[in-house]
């Protein structure tokens, strides 16, 4: 439980062996956290009553009978620890609230694909009647962006390379923000990728499975050995260390991850990210054949399996396994308002033109707006995406069993739009709340040593 002053605890039971216990401080409103001992835990929970240094210094000498010296240095040492982590004035620090800034923009340019997966969360196919976003309206989203200090823009589908505008937009954007494209790579030949290469741009291939077997099941026949065809384009153009791959792990793939890193290996693709399957679009269709038979629990085991290959292959490549709400540190890019998720900082904006908080909220409840009669700055300061940041940073404490979480300020209640898919209200966890804690507990009871009984900083 929470305690009522700047921060709390986490303090499991160390082996014997451990000479002096450790804890860990978690700040009450910050993402914050710092490993002390029992005597800095002490000094801490003295500090944060008000005392000045002296007298808690005085406190120790006459409770340990160690010389003034000793205790002042102890003393200072851990004010000094607690004031660069702004610790003592915890109860008086507000909370983070996401203030609505366009950092970042995803597009799906069309829905036409040459595919037709049975886990595409936007139904593409392969349609003459499917839609595609005007050229003139991304050109203008672009600068848009762009002038209002926007990062980056992700082009998505369908298949974006479809769209009949697509090298015309990349040339546009190319100068202006960074570049993520999402492609199930079987249109990329030799003349695209070195089209592509001289571009800032990363591009995302999806891959289902480590063979034409299971690849093939999911996406159609002949797929894998277009794909693995594009990569290989993409690679000689010199795009190597700017591709990974994405996995959506459903029933026909489940058991064939390790064999999906091993074929990144082999093509010297640095990352690999495992994603959840999401019910949503053909997907909610085709529920029973791709995803009925996967559990909480075999989601829970597959995210144990890949942070254990993610362990086994650190060195040769990068493994992302989708778990949200598990960090021990705000990424850099989110250190402003302490707040981890995107929501607040991009629009995503489908083939139609309808706009969403998030590529997991596209329905008529979440719409911002459409950007055939609305600009992006309008839709990304309006009253419902404010109500939404506002959301996002009260869920970890009026989720009752967020509020009394020590992990509540990292997890930050997890995912709030898998937590709409799987509780149908944003006011709850997803189904992943049990699995984090456990993780949680096991990665800072390894942080605090337990395991060997010593603090081992590589461990963390």
């Amino acid at each position: 439980m929470p305690m009522p002053c700047s921060f709390f605890t986490y303090s499991p039971r160390l082996s014997e062996e451990v000479k002096q216990k450790r804890h860990v401080l978690f700040h009450a409103n910050k993402s914050e956290w710092l490993v002390v001992n029992d005597t800095g835990l002490e000094i801490a929970k003295h500090l944060d009553r008000g005392p000045p240094n002296a007298d808690v210094a005085g406190r120790l000498v006459s409770k340990y009978r160690i010389s003034a010296e000793e205790a002042e240095h102890d003393v200072l040492s851990v004010s000094k620890q607690l004031d660069r982590q702004h610790f003592l004035n915890g109860k008086k620090t507000k909370r983070s609230a996401r203030y609505p800034t366009l950092n970042s923009a995803y597009l799906h340019l069309t829905s036409r694909c040459n595919l037709s997966c049975p886990h595409c969360y936007v139904s593409s196919s392969n349609d003459n009647t499917k839609k595609d976003l005007p050229a003139t309206i991304v050109l203008k989203l672009i600068d848009e962006l762009a002038n209002n200090g926007g990062q980056t823009v992700t082009l998505s589908g369908g298949e974006p390379l479809l769209h009949p505008a697509i090298k015309k937009i990349l040339k546009y954007a190319a100068p202006k923000v960074g570049i993520r494209l999402l492609s199930n790579g079987t249109l990329i030949d030799k003349e695209w990728a070195a089209f592509l290469a001289d571009m800032d741009i990363f591009i995302q291939i999806s891959v289902d499975g480590s063979q034409k077997e299971i690849h093939d099941l999911i996406r159609g026949e002949g797929s894998f050995e277009n794909t693995l065809r594009g990569v290989e384009c993409l690679q000689e153009a010199g795009l190597g260390e700017r591709i990974n791959f994405s996995t959506t792990v459903m029933n026909q793939n489940i058991h064939d991850l390790k064999e999906i890193i091993s074929l990144a290996k082999g093509f010297k693709v640095p990352l690999v990210r495992f994603l959840p399957l999401h019910r949503m679009g053909r997907a909610k269709k085709e529920w029973d054949s791709i995803g009925s038979g996967i559990t909480i629990s075999d989601y829970e085991q597959f995210y144990q399996y890949t942070s254990e290959l993610r362990a086994e292959w650190r060195s040769s490549i990068e493994i992302s396994c989708g778990l949200s709400g598990f960090l021990l540190k705000i990424p850099e890019a989110f250190s402003e308002d302490d707040i981890w998720c995107p929501l607040g900082k991009q629009l995503v904006v489908g083939a139609n033109g309808d706009t969403f908080p998030c590529d997991l909220m596209m329905s008529d409840e979440f719409k911002v707006g459409n950007i055939f009669h609305d600009s992006l700055t309008k839709m990304i300061q309006s009253d419902k995406m404010k109500m939404l940041c506002q959301a996002l940073s009260d869920r970890r404490v009026k989720i009752k069993k967020c509020a009394a979480c020590n992990w509540r300020n990292l997890c930050q209640a997890g995912c709030m739009g898998q937590a709409l898919e799987h509780k149908r209200t944003l006011w709850d966890t997803d189904d992943f709340c049990d699995y984090r804690k456990r993780v949680y507990e096991e990665a800072f009871d390894k942080i605090l040593g337990l395991e060997f009984g010593h603090y081992d900083e590589k461990s963390g």
